[in-house]
């Protein structure tokens, strides 16, 4: 391997390093609701083996705080919190970690799906090197702000993808042993354990994967069906059945399908009368206007949404948890590395674009059901397949590019170092930009959004609780008691807590979850303290006949101050 490109792959490694551990514990600025929910149960395992509510670790489905969350990322997260300490930093390192197994997974996967391209290329080529586009690679997904950010939130979605990709790549080595068809299965048994939504990706993208790369069409087709595609299947299928007899399995399916999305956002019969009936009712019209095409097309227009160019390379998701919004998924510079990938697959490597296709498209499914759209989060599974797209015609134009030093053209001869010299600089100031962006100005955009200032709140309650009669919690967020439990209540109160919806009416003996009765004030008990929404206890205390004793207020990244706290003392 030339200098240069171990120079090269030095400088990638330290900024997947860097852009996954500066800060890590920071930036995003606080927890939210998912992330401290994952803290609480991970805080409960790590001390006594059992989850918030009691229940063993050992659970398929953890009931959470009504949302139902798979275990495998609280068993990990549990493992850092028992190491680290109950902290932002603990219950992100699993998903930091996933990210920059991620970067390994591009550079290994790169390798195995493009072995031959290298020797094609003549040697006197610079960028041919063995190595280099697995680098690309590498160094795509390194500093994509998709994984980037995902890398830095406790998100099981994020862990999971990490799984799935490492699961294609044991299905890749059974062209060497059938056995590792197995491992795979196991590992995507492991991925749809982390996130519901794999369970739909995985299959297909493991059969397709096996059959184009895998499967040697000379031999036996029933033994290499047997022991290649039917065994891991049924594998992986067998291995979910403790998921699917869980007692919460069936709660927590409708749980999702409550939720608004193509399948539930209009009653498509009564639409599709109501359209068939303004057109004139044909026979054309009757087959235009059928539900289910109707709701095809409004599953297209979201799969149009996920796939938008904007989405991809310039905005991203709207969603600040999900996104700068001011980045996209990938930064801009890889644009025409988009479209020479998908440009150059095909005609000489057409397993690998349908592949890549047909795994994207897979992956875009759990993400283009739901009625927002583009979704970051959900969409993640297609981070590896667009990487790889993205890598390789990035590679090509730059090979490409270079032959430019052969041209009979003089000028042309003197715009490839120009060419190149330039790319080199833009790259740094692309990167550069997103940097600044990302640790400067995101903390301050973004704080609402990561629900900031929950954590400041409940170390106040906290602290001042000792001594007081009641401590009255206006219902600002049903979730606020996570951050007590997170932060600050010991783990053996926990199986003191009775729940109502999944919100405990007392924590710490005191405190309540409750609006307080500003109307009988004259009435309330010696030493009482309020909290909620600064805007909605400045109303009441206008109107309130008795001054507070003192007043607190939270101030959060972004300068604004959501939160207050009194306490009355009579």
């Amino acid at each position: 391997m030339k200098k240069w490109l171990i120079f090269l792959s030095v400088l990638l490694v330290s900024l997947a390093i860097y852009f996954r551990f500066f800060q890590l514990g920071k930036v995003p600025v606080s927890l939210y609701w998912d992330e401290i929910a994952i803290l609480v149960d991970a805080r409960s395992v790590a001390e006594t083996g059992l989850d918030m509510h009691g229940n063993s670790m050992w659970q398929t489905i953890f009931p959470s705080y009504g949302d139902y969350k798979l275990p495998v990322y609280i068993w990990l997260a549990s493992l850092s919190v028992k190491l680290f300490g109950a902290n932002e930093w603990a219950v992100r390192l699993p998903s930091a970690l996933a990210g920059l197994g991620t970067v390994l997974m591009a550079f290994v996967l790169a390798h195995e799906f493009f072995p031959m391209s290298f020797k094609k290329e003549k040697d006197h080529s610079f960028f041919h090197q063995h190595l280099f586009l697995p680098v690309l690679s590498a160094g795509i997904i390194a500093i994509a702000p998709w994984s980037v950010l995902f890398s830095r939130t406790a998100f099981e979605g994020h862990l999971a993808q990490f799984l799935v990709t490492l699961s294609i790549w044991f299905a890749l080595k059974q062209k060497k042993y059938w056995g590792w068809g197995l491992m795979a299965a196991v590992l995507g048994s492991i991925a749809t354990y982390t996130y519901f939504s794999v369970r739909y990706v995985w299959p297909v993208v493991f059969v397709l994967t096996t059959i184009l790369f895998v499967w040697q069409y000379k031999k036996n087709w029933w033994r290499q069906a047997l022991l290649l595609i039917v065994l891991p299947l049924i594998t992986y299928f067998w291995s979910l059945q403790p998921m699917y007899e869980s007692p919460l399995y069936e709660v927590s399916t409708q749980f999702r399908l409550s939720t608004t999305s193509v399948l539930n956002m209009a009653d498509w019969p009564v639409v599709s009368n109501e359209y068939k009936l303004q057109a004139g009712n044909t026979y054309l019209d009757k087959i235009i206007y059928h539900p289910k095409l109707l709701l095809a097309r409004e599953l297209v227009k979201n799969y149009a949404d996920n796939m938008s160019l904007d989405f991809l390379f310039f905005t991203g998701d709207s969603n600040l948890r999900h996104g700068t919004g001011n980045h996209g998924l990938f930064l801009w510079i890889f644009l025409p590395g988009f479209f020479y990938g998908w440009y150059r697959l095909f005609p000489k490597h057409w397993k690998q674009g349908l592949l890549f296709l047909v795994w994207w498209l897979v992956a875009l499914l759990p993400a283009s059901v739901p009625e927002s759209t583009p979704h970051a989060l959900r969409s993640l599974n297609a981070l590896m397949p667009l990487t790889l797209v993205i890598g390789w015609g990035s590679y090509r134009l730059l090979l490409d590019a270079e032959k430019l030093k052969s041209c009979k053209f003089i000028f042309l001869k003197k715009i490839c170092p120009v060419l190149f010299l330039g790319i080199i600089f833009l790259s740094f100031l692309v990167v550069f930009d997103f940097n600044e962006y990302l640790f400067k100005v995101y903390p301050k955009t973004s704080a609402t959004s990561w629900q900031a200032g929950y954590k400041e709140l409940a170390h106040v309650l906290w602290q001042e609780k000792d001594g007081k009669d009641t401590i009255w919690i206006e219902s600002f967020d049903g979730r606020f008691h996570l951050w007590l439990m997170g932060y600050e209540m010991p783990v053996n109160e926990f199986a003191q807590l009775k729940y109502e919806n999944y919100v405990p009416d007392k924590l710490g003996g005191n405190i309540v979850i409750k609006p307080f009765d500003w109307d009988k004030g004259l009435t309330m008990e010696p030493k009482t303290i309020v909290a909620g929404t600064k805007n909605e206890v400045d109303a009441h205390l206008k109107l309130f006949p008795i001054k507070p004793t003192w007043y607190k207020i939270i101030t959060i990244e972004d300068s604004s101050t959501p939160f207050a706290v009194v306490y009355f003392e009579k």
